[in-house]
């Protein structure tokens, strides 16, 4: 390629530069501060920007509800609490497991009576006191009030009473009839539906609970993005309350429809509430990093602009600068794609460009 040496101005004006190479002098050289970078592929992940609003997430809500009814006798909290898993939330007067419970007792009291006389047979028939008959009916009616035993402690169990309740039944007399209400995990009561001395039934809802450790952002995301998202894309979030601070998580899923009037896909990403500082219903602005490609890429301070169209400084020599034309396409954290124009591995200028294209401009650039 020709090289236009700056002799004078007046040759400047006579003739047209447009292709050829900008030559400085040394003394233009050494006055110019210009680094240069070696032109290769990058990973880059264009990012999607998205408006939303956070939900909270339906695996973890909890509705408490009774598997017996009962009156209810104690109320220990209000909607709003905060509260742990096992904590007591409410405790109910059944006279339906109180019953279940008395039977239970009986059944093991039976149990222990049956066990302690099929022990003593035991001992008679080794003794040669007992016949064997007499062995075998005993054993039958241990098995029998064993078989009853393990009945009334199932029904117990189905009535909502964990092992350590039931357990604890013999040594604590007074707490028959008591059904206790418990939260299931750690979160924030959202609805009260019972008060004192209300009548609840089985299966009847006494308390909504929410685990907002991890809240749902439902994100419209436009169509034409479509193409550079997918499930398990990182996503950040800020919220007008907390405007400093980003709130990571990672994209769950994509709706399989797409809204006709606004042409946005519903997307559902998961973020981390563990702070506790987001809530539902929050209005969020959403940025989501897009399928990650290997792009021929130039940092975007060495890309400059001459009318409409895109170049870049290609070094072709020691003090000659090529300026080239490129198509260039997504700029993404400081760097921009190069689609076509420059070749990989070319040496380009990415700082003192601006300088560069004031002499090249005085020397007739177009």
């Amino acid at each position: 390629m020709r090289t236009l040496p700056l002799h004078s101005a007046l040759i400047c004006l006579l003739l047209p530069l447009t292709g050829y190479a900008l030559e400085l002098t040394p003394q233009q050289q050494s006055s110019l501060k210009i680094d240069t970078v070696t032109l290769q592929a990058r990973e880059s992940a264009a990012t999607v920007m998205a408006s939303g609003t956070l939900q909270a997430d339906q695996k973890r809500l909890f509705r408490v509800t009774p598997v017996v009814g009962g009156l209810v006798t104690d109320l220990n909290v209000v909607a709003q609490t905060t509260v742990r898993k096992g904590q007591l939330l409410a405790q109910l007067h059944s006279n339906a497991l109180g019953e279940a419970q008395a039977e239970y007792l009986d059944a093991l009291s039976r149990h222990e009576v049956a066990q302690s006389d099929l022990q003593r047979i035991q001992s008679l028939y080794k003794e040669g006191v007992v016949a064997e008959s007499r062995l075998q009916e005993a054993d039958s009616q241990h098995k029998s009030v064993q078989a009853m035993l393990d009945q009334k402690r199932r029904a117990l169990t189905l009535a909502g009473v964990n092992k350590a309740g039931i357990d604890a039944l013999t040594h604590q007399p007074d707490q028959l009839a008591r059904y206790p209400l418990v939260s299931p995990a750690n979160g924030v009561v959202l609805e009260v539906s019972i008060e004192n001395g209300q009548m609840l039934a089985a299966g009847e809802t006494a308390f909504r609970i929410a685990d907002l450790s991890k809240l749902w952002a439902e994100i419209r995301i436009p169509v034409s993005a479509m193409a550079q998202i997918k499930p398990g894309s990182q996503v950040a979030i800020k919220v007008a309350a907390f405007p400093q601070q980003r709130f990571s998580g990672q994209l769950q899923s994509l709706s399989g429809m797409v809204e006709a009037e606004s042409q946005t896909i519903s997307g559902r990403a998961v973020i981390d509430n563990s702070k506790g500082l987001l809530r539902p219903g929050m209005y969020v602005q959403a940025e989501l990093q897009g399928v990650t490609q290997t792009e021929l890429m130039a940092p975007a301070s060495a890309v400059f602009r001459r009318g409409n169209d895109n170049y870049l400084f290609k070094v072709s020599g020691p003090r000659n600068y090529d300026p080239v034309k490129v198509t260039v396409g997504d700029n993404s954290s400081g760097w921009v794609t190069i689609k076509s124009g420059i070749p990989a591995g070319a040496e380009i200028v990415s700082s003192g460009v601006a300088e560069l294209k004031s002499h090249w401009q005085y020397q007739g650039g177009e």
